[in-house]
């Protein structure tokens, strides 16, 4: 027992030094964990923020279903969008205005031929023959840019190629020709 006390007392400062070293590390790992609990519970309390009670099995619950809730009203979104995109596609979004002098006289450019296309170049074109003394319209269907039952002159095909050019790619804003 001697021995053992006299290698204590020979060493006392070794222990005492590496006594102080466990205690800093241990010291530096609490601190870390006390910084890591009250991340945590920040975190804990922002996810219960506006909970009456927290009980986080219900609240994960109610998340999940909110989630549900968001992708179906999604989903419906989406649908509707495709419905709306297949109406669109059917609509008139593509128009052009030709005026034009129709008698070559002086009556100036009072004649005029009007394309009124879908997405597929489908749709009327409207012409106005306006003369001195009269003034004769047509109305003539169109099927993918062409008439299949009447002849359409060179101004009505001025119109519809200017019309089949979509609004997206045109030059400038107008939808008229000259």
């Amino acid at each position: 027992m001697d021995d053992l006390n006299v290698t204590l007392a020979n060493n006392l400062s070794v222990i005492f030094i590496f006594s102080g070293i466990i205690f800093l590390i241990m010291f530096g790992l609490v601190i870390k964990l006390n910084m890591d609990l009250t991340r945590m519970h920040e975190r804990y309390r922002r996810m219960t923020a506006g909970a009456e009670d927290a009980d986080i099995p219900r609240i994960l619950l109610e998340h999940a279903n909110n989630i549900n809730a968001a992708l179906e009203e999604s989903q419906k979104a989406s649908s509707n969008l495709s419905r709306i995109n297949d109406i669109l596609k059917r609509s008139i979004t593509r128009v052009a205005v030709i005026r034009y002098n129709a008698f070559h006289d002086d009556t100036a450019d009072l004649s005029y031929s009007i394309a009124l296309l879908d997405e597929e170049n489908s749709g009327v074109i409207i012409s106005s023959l306006n003369g001195r003394e009269f003034t004769r319209s047509y109305v003539k269907p169109l099927v993918k840019g062409e008439s299949p039952k009447y002849k359409l002159t060179k101004e009505e095909l001025q119109a519809i190629q200017e019309a089949a050019i979509p609004p997206e790619d045109r030059k400038d804003d107008s939808f008229v020709g000259d």
